[in-house]
């Protein structure tokens, strides 16, 4: 088996889409260590991260976050150490939050190693 130290994934989602983060391959293992949610804006929003097994419908169980408050021009680090098999996908969602006017400019940052 071999590690690969890794980003394993990096997204600017759209306001309101949940969005691929990382999906582990068929014959691939990962251990997702640290995820960064960064807002780069003056709005606040809600994030929300799932990880759910590609053959599942979302559900409350697959939640890590959900809504969570992310304020203008922070960042939140999750440092989980979450084991995903293969065909697993690791998403995220940024909404924006009540009372805001514009929709904020966040990104999401998944380092981890994939094990194949």
């Amino acid at each position: 088996m071999a590690n690969s130290y890794k980003i394993l994934g990096q997204i600017a989602p759209s306001s309101n889409t949940l969005t691929n983060v990382y999906v582990t391959g068929a014959s691939v293992s990962s251990v997702v260590n640290t995820i960064y949610l960064c807002n780069q804006d003056s709005a606040n929003a809600n994030v929300s991260v799932i990880v759910r097994p590609v053959n599942e419908a979302l559900a409350n169980k697959h939640y890590i976050l959900q809504n969570q408050r992310l304020d203008a021009a922070d960042t939140i680090i999750l440092n989980l150490n979450i084991t995903m098999n293969s065909s697993v996908i690791l998403a995220a969602n940024i909404a924006t939050r009540t009372g805001e006017t514009k929709s904020a400019n966040c990104s999401v940052s998944a380092f981890g190693v994939e094990i194949s």
